[in-house]
């Protein structure tokens, strides 16, 4: 995880403005949204001051670098997002895609979370649940909708409108649904008490990494995106 992820989850997770940050620990308010862009590089200090101000802890360990599941989130993010979502789902297991396409066409305001998201941007893990957990803002009658979890305030944020600035919009068959991005998915997972959110974390800390390298990796090499991909991919580590 980047300094530019921590520090951003850990203003968000405080509810405080990048001025109100910025007044906290001394520093201009560019500068937090230049650390936050990773326009500029935060450092080690820097990402501790932050958490102190926002009176967080920074628990850092140090852990065997692990690139596994780089090759199988570079393929998922070959596909669009519902045929993701259908190759991480197990024959016979719950099915999220009409869920989703519902919740499109019913034109209310949800943001979805949790492992749909996950798969929704591309991550490895398979789908495990029973429903699709979105936050809602205010529409009681979802709470009746067959496959839908609502979650009214996810750890570590302050609702909808927190988690809407960032929401990614995904089409479905010419409607919309909104996704909650990849950074506030970490912050959820990070505050989060369920034992499985630890490797949910890392799921999604990988999306972003991948996502990262492959933006780097285009940047600096002018061939074609076939050929990319696939000498991008001979370098990884297989997935067991």
């Amino acid at each position: 995880m980047i300094g530019a992820d921590l520090i951003l989850m850990a203003r968000r997770r405080a509810g405080l403005t990048q001025r109100e940050l910025a007044e906290r620990i001394e520093c201009r308010q560019a500068t937090i949204a230049r650390w936050e862009r990773g326009d500029r590089q935060a450092s080690y200090e820097d990402v501790q001051a932050v958490a102190q101000a926002c009176e967080l802890q920074l628990d850092a360990h140090l852990a065997r670098e692990d690139r596994s599941w780089w090759p199988q989130i570079a393929m998922q993010l070959d596909h669009g997002p519902l045929e993701r979502v259908r190759r991480l789902t197990p024959p016979g297991a719950f099915d999220a895609v009409p869920v989703l396409e519902a919740l499109a066409n019913s034109g209310l305001s949800t943001i979805v979370l949790g492992e749909v998201a996950g798969a929704l941007h591309g991550w490895p893990l398979v789908l495990g649940g029973g429903r699709v957990e979105v936050c809602a803002m205010g529409e009681l009658s979802l709470e009746e909708r067959e496959g839908v979890l609502v979650t009214v305030l996810p750890p570590g944020t302050a609702g909808f409108g927190d988690l809407a600035r960032d929401a990614d919009t995904v089409e479905i068959d010419g409607a919309e649904i909104r996704v909650a991005g990849l950074r506030d998915l970490l912050r959820i997972a990070d505050a989060s008490p369920n034992p499985d959110s630890r490797r949910q974390a890392l799921a999604y800390q990988a999306v972003l990494d991948v996502q990262r390298a492959q933006l780097e990796a285009s940047a600096a090499d002018d061939r074609g995106d076939e050929e990319k991909i696939e000498a991008w991919l001979s370098r990884q580590t297989p997935v067991a």
